[in-house]
């Protein structure tokens, strides 16, 4: 039990703040810090053997309360966002900033304990790892799913140093299908020459693919520069879109021959980088197979039911389907408070028009790139 340990603990359950991005807006995570210390990870930059130094673990018995809460009292809080999504039993993410069945959780179990709540409670949940075990966690097929990250099948150790080999990340996979989990692959980070078709290959029979690019944090300059070396990559590769992403033409190229493979074999797969939303065959990047339930308000659902020149009138109407348009979101951005955004509805509202508003219109890359055939004119 995690009480035997002189351990600082943290509220797990929020709304992310990229809910208008995103179909899994209810983000869960078990742990802060991750021991698989990926080099390209915003979240964690230390080394495994300070990794305790800076541990924390969620708060599961917050979580507990809230379900009871929600659930067993019928007590949804007004104007909560957090609340009406879980009620509206909106799949949740776990695992978004630090992986739930790293190495730590053979000794602390801290998942497992949210498993066995969410079990009790029938919330369903995507688990995002890199692990090629759950510990012993009592998993349901039936209610829950997973999405494997997987960057390369080299055991490339300069940026993946403490995750498990490939060969038992392709084992776990093959034991998940069998026990009849869905199953989704997100190859993230995509890296130009490193990130190869033969990833799809190796996981065949995976639910779903999900595709999005290498980023960088501009301001964390040692941190770039190790990422860049690793990956013989310059900074002229980049651009800045709040983070630095890779170039469009870049990704296009990168992605070309993995969408021509999903195309020709039938494959349902996703790109999620902020600006590719409208490409792919899922309403939720990681993928719908994998879902119980997902948002309809965010930029990847609504371009595609109304498609990539979705109006404001539109994602008005499914923000009041989903009676989330009054909930309250300014704390989810300091410059929502400083614009005078309370509510979902607000945000939409100052920010739809906007061309550098990820969940904008504007924001999509034009007609004229597209992922099998590359820029305008090119041919594939």
């Amino acid at each position: 039990m995690v009480e035997n340990f002189n351990i600082k603990k943290f509220e797990p359950l929020n709304v992310s703040s990229k809910f208008a991005i995103c179909g899994l807006p209810i983000r869960v995570d078990t742990y802060k810090s991750c021991s698989f210390q990926c080099l390209y990870c915003f979240s964690n930059c230390r080394k495994i053997c300070e990794f305790d130094k800076g541990l924390q673990v969620g708060d599961v018995g917050s979580v507990e309360r809230r379900l009871r809460k929600i659930f067993d009292n019928g007590n949804v809080s007004k104007n909560s966002f957090l609340d009406t999504l879980i009620s509206d039993r909106i799949t949740w993410h776990c695992g978004g900033m630090s992986d739930p069945f790293q190495h730590v959780e053979e000794r602390l179990g801290i998942t497992k304990r949210l498993i066995d709540v969410c079990n009790q409670y029938g919330v369903t949940i995507l688990f995002s790892t890199k692990s090629d075990t759950v510990y012993g966690a009592n998993i349901r097929p039936d209610m829950h799913a997973f999405q494997l990250s997987v960057s390369n099948i080299s055991d490339n150790k300069n940026i993946e140093p403490n995750v498990p080999g490939i060969e038992k990340r392709i084992s776990f996979f093959k034991e998940l299908k069998r026990e009849g989990f869905k199953v989704g692959i997100r190859i993230q980070p995509c890296i130009p020459n490193l990130s190869t078709l033969e990833i799809v290959k190796a996981f065949e029979g995976a639910d779903n693919f999900t595709l999005e690019g290498l980023k960088l944090v501009p301001q964390n300059k040692e941190h770039k520069e190790k990422v860049l070396e690793a990956t013989n990559l310059s900074q002229a590769d980049f651009t800045q879109m709040g983070l630095l992403n890779l170039k469009p033409e870049t990704r296009i190229k990168m992605y070309r021959p993995f969408v021509e493979y999903f195309e020709k074999h039938g494959i349902d797969y996703s790109l999620a980088d902020n600006d590719m939303h409208h490409i792919g065959t899922n309403y939720c990047c990681c993928g719908d197979a994998l879902i119980a339930k997902s948002t309809r308000f965010n930029n990847t659902a609504m371009c595609k039911i109304y498609g990539k020149e979705y109006a404001k009138e539109q994602i008005d109407e499914e923000l009041f389907k989903s009676g989330v348009r009054d909930c309250k979101c300014n704390h989810l951005f300091t410059s929502n408070r400083q614009e005078g955004c309370v509510s979902v509805q607000d945000f939409y509202d100052k920010r739809f028009y906007r061309a550098n508003s990820p969940f904008s219109p504007e924001f999509l890359l034009g007609d004229h790139i597209d992922p099998v055939c590359g820029a305008e004119g090119e041919e594939g």
